[in-house]
């Protein structure tokens, strides 16, 4: 009897770890973020994607969606940023959202606070990406992209305890 109630007890206990191993996995939050695919040579500041560019974005959108829940979509206010998150947000049914660069520690504490638990794209720049995900984990971790570098995203896990890990991935 006295073998029964034990393995009882650690059949439970081990239950009980298990879903708070899951519980933590939920308060995960997962930000995304990911330089414009490529842009079209117009001769302007604000050119939208090209070709390859609006494929890529596509691309991005099949991923991000086979793969995340995502909940929200960022993005700075230029055509090709804008355009890069358009396929996933068209998809999901979500208004990208303008992300004012003029307070990037504010906006990534209003993103972390407002969505956390889910999962978020931001898309910007091949300066601004790496900036981003740097202020993010405190250090100068990521350099930014050479001008020709597309296809590169950062996975940002925060989770609820402070602890972030984080990836940098191709596409």
């Amino acid at each position: 009897m006295k073998y029964t109630l034990t393995v009882l007890l650690l059949l439970f206990s081990a239950n009980f770890v298990q879903a708070q191993d899951n519980a933590d996995l939920d308060s995960e939050t997962t930000l995304i973020f990911v330089r414009h695919a490529e842009k079209a040579d117009d001769g302007t500041n604000d050119p939208p994607l090209n070709d390859l560019g609006k494929s890529r974005a596509v691309k991005l959108a099949k991923l991000l969606s086979d793969n995340y829940d995502i909940a929200a979509i960022f993005s700075t206010n230029y055509k090709r940023t804008i355009n890069t998150g358009k396929p996933l947000a068209d998809q999901l049914g979500l208004t990208i959202q303008i992300y004012d660069f003029s307070d990037p520690l504010r906006f990534l504490t209003s993103a972390r606070e407002r969505y956390a638990g889910s999962a978020v794209l931001i898309v910007g720049h091949s300066n601004s990406t790496p900036m981003l995900v740097n202020l993010l984990l405190g250090s100068e971790k990521y350099d930014a992209f050479p001008e020709e570098e597309y296809g590169t995203y950062f996975i940002v896990k925060v989770h609820e305890d402070g602890s972030i890990v984080d990836s940098k991935e191709t596409y």
